[in-house]
């Protein structure tokens, strides 16, 4: 062979590693995007889009780059999309929570995302399944496509683009976990997603009324994982699972459900799912259309025969244990209301490893049949519950101290079997703790006042301003035409986590959260309880309109906040809102049965006169307890507390109080009113003048 024909073959091999031009790119995205129906081709040619920057990233990066064909530009198309519709998007979770004015932050890592044209050396992007035997992985990583999207905790916002459709064919794996302002609301994408086996979309803001349907699109779905996001206040579908027979995980947990008999009774969707193994419904709660709790039975546990994984915490049931299917493991039922005996865990044919039934009101005895039954057991949670006698021997020889496997025994004291026996006793198990994120400071106590830290109110002459960048001073918005300045926070807390509700308002940009006990103004100038407000219920406005609930949403926020002004009223987030709270989940004050004609809202704003009183006078000293709670009302508050769930006669002692404060109201009414003074002045005056007449006669 000489030169010149080494040379030839040398071109002719190189001719063969071909390349794309931009105008077959081009025409390649286009002729994607018109494959499917729910894509919009038309947004590539507007340059404000997300399709229209990945559309043009393409073109720029994979044109004339040898070796690059079809898949490339789909799969780099795809992800560019991901990218461009997340990164820095504002999206309606923001306008909702936050307004218009808002800085949404970058991913945390975009290492090689779009520069580079091989995208599977992006971050989060993987051309292979790690969980296959290696040679299997070099063969996957050479066909280049997308395997897997892992961008957890990568501070996504935007909406969930459904040009990942296009990926369907290859992706195994969606995890997005925790990207709690991103978003998503169209799901026709699901029906191309023949690959996927994993959707976790945990902690985000994906929405939807319940389970929807388009669940069932996805017929390979191995483990589902919509924990603590919108996917919530509608029912769970039997026909969002009808075609999920691989399914083997599912965490639904932290979500509200609507309970309907007929549609979607309880946990129907589940019973007859074979090849179910890991099921986790903590933190859950079920409702029915006028948002009054439901509780069923625990007995669609004993259907699920595959299951060797049942988590239940926190989720209220009636009744007691059911039988338990033979191949369940670990089995977790903390404070879910349950009653009866333990016979259950003796008469069964499963052999449990974990069993945590803290908080219950089970009775009875503790059963050796037990022990005996669960002999391998590692983990058995029996405290606070109304147990009787003491656990059998053959409990304390379970544990490791005695050649046994059981690592961990909890009890009540009266059920411990000597000192020896249990490793913890009672609430020092720690296993009855409310399941929402622990605080870095104490939160708020029960009930307590308190708006989160990101809600806004109206300052005068500077805009919208956070509850956590208030100040005493300044000047806030209280009613349509009227600012009023901040005497006093009630709680002032930038660290503490709390539960609140997220109440949205039709036409409103902003949802209005607030703790359950603080009230807010609704149709008739009532001032109720945020708890007892209902979907369809007309609050008041910043511009003295009524505004219909169009959604009630459990959350958990940083911050809390309690502004008070001379007038008891705040505009928050476009909602006039109470300073106050309700101590008995009521609009007026209840003594005993009897409801009395005095509103929460009135006895708050009349107890506080001596507060606004101090202020007028030059007391302006503002001091806070370590969980951020004004010394002026913490005494107050944890008296009321405690004398609202007491008998008639010491809530009676206390109205003996009401005289005085009525006192103090009266003389901040005179204080604040000129004309009121003088009338007053005027009327003591010509009363002593009449006196005074009549002793010269």
């Amino acid at each position: 062979m000489n030169l010149f024909t080494s040379i030839f073959m040398l071109l002719g091999m190189v001719a063969q590693v071909k390349s794309l031009s931009e105008d077959q790119i081009d025409t390649m995205v286009r002729q994607m995007m018109a494959s499917k129906s729910y894509l919009k081709g038309d947004t590539l040619d507007s340059s404000a889009t997300y399709q229209s920057k990945a559309f043009q990233a393409v073109k720029n990066n994979l044109k004339n780059v040898a070796g690059k064909e079809q898949k490339h530009v789909r799969n780099y198309f795809a992800a560019a999309c991901i990218f461009y519709a997340t990164n820095g998007q504002y999206n309606q979770v923001l306008a909702r929570e936050q307004g218009a004015n808002v800085d949404v932050p970058s991913w945390t890592n975009t290492d090689e995302w779009i520069f580079n044209s091989d995208y599977c050396d992006w971050f989060g992007i993987t051309c292979f399944l790690d969980i296959l035997d290696p040679a299997v992985q070099i063969a996957q990583a050479e066909e280049e496509n997308i395997i897997e999207i892992q961008l957890y905790n990568n501070t996504l916002y935007g909406n969930w683009p459904q040009e990942v459709g296009l990926l369907g064919e290859h992706l195994v794996t969606i995890d997005l976990y925790d990207n709690y302002y991103h978003s998503a609301f169209e799901y026709e994408w699901f029906a191309d997603m023949d690959a996927l086996n994993y959707l976790w979309f945990g902690s985000t803001s994906w929405d939807a009324s319940g389970i929807p349907d388009e669940l069932n699109l996805l017929t390979n779905l191995r483990q589902f994982d919509n924990s603590y996001t919108l996917w919530s206040e509608g029912p769970i579908r039997p026909s969002a699972f009808e075609s999920l027979t691989q399914l083997s995980y599912v965490d639904m947990g932290s979500n509200i459900y609507e309970y309907d008999s007929e549609a979607a009774p309880s946990m129907e969707a589940f019973r007859d799912m074979d090849g179910l193994l890991r099921l986790y419904f903590e933190n859950v709660r079920f409702v029915d259309a006028s948002r009054e709790d439901v509780v069923f039975s625990l007995d669609f546990l004993t259907d699920l025969e595959d299951l060797i994984e049942g988590w239940f915490d926190f989720t209220k049931f009636q009744g007691g244990l059911p039988d338990l299917p033979a191949a369940l493991k670990s089995l977790s039922l903390v404070q879910c209301g349950l009653r009866g005996n333990l016979n259950k865990l003796a008469n069964t044919d499963a052999s449990l490893d974990r069993i945590w039934l803290s908080g219950n009101k089970f009775s009875g005895g503790i059963s050796s049949l037990i022990a005996t039954k669960h002999e391998n057991a590692t983990i058995f949670h029996f405290e606070e519950n109304n147990l009787e006698g003491t656990l059998p021997q053959a409990f304390c020889d379970m544990l490791v101290t005695n050649g046994g496997t059981l690592e961990t025994l909890g009890a009540n004291a009266n059920n411990c079997n000597g000192p020896n026996c249990c490793t913890c006793i009672g609430a020092a198990c720690d296993q009855t703790e409310d399941p929402t994120p622990a605080p870095t400071v104490p939160g708020p106590p029960p009930g307590f006042i308190c708006f989160s830290g990101s809600s806004t109110v109206e300052v005068e002459n500077v805009g919208e301003v956070k509850m956590e960048d208030l100040t005493i001073g300044d000047s806030v918005r209280v009613s349509n035409n009227k600012f009023e300045p901040i005497y006093s926070f009630g709680h002032k807390s930038s660290s503490s986590t709390s539960e609140y509700l997220r109440i949205s308002t039709e036409g409103s940009a902003a949802a209005l959260e607030i703790s359950p006990d603080h009230m807010v103004a609704m149709e008739g100038g009532r001032h109720v309880p945020a708890s007892l407000v209902k979907k369809g219920d007309m609050l008041l406005t910043v511009t003295d309109e009524l505004a219909a609930v169009t959604s009630i949403k459990n959350v958990v926020r940083k911050g809390a906040f309690a502004p008070f002004t001379a007038s008891g009223n705040i505009v928050v987030n476009g909602i006039v809102a109470s300073n106050y709270v309700a101590y008995q989940g009521s609009e007026y004050v209840k003594i005993g049965e009897m409801e009395t004609p005095f509103s929460y809202q009135f006895m708050g704003h009349t107890f506080n006169s001596v507060h606004r009183l101090a202020v007028m006078v030059g007391i302006t000293g503002e001091t806070y307890t370590p969980e951020g709670i004004s010394n002026w009302v913490a005494t107050a508050h944890s008296m009321t507390t405690y004398v609202a769930g007491q008998n008639v006669l010491v809530i009676l002692g206390l109205a003996l109080l009401l005289p005085l404060l009525m006192l103090a109201r009266l003389i901040e009414m005179l204080v604040c009113s000129p004309t009121a003074m003088a009338v007053v002045v005027g009327g003591l005056g010509l009363m002593n003048y009449k006196r005074s007449a009549k002793k010269t006669v």
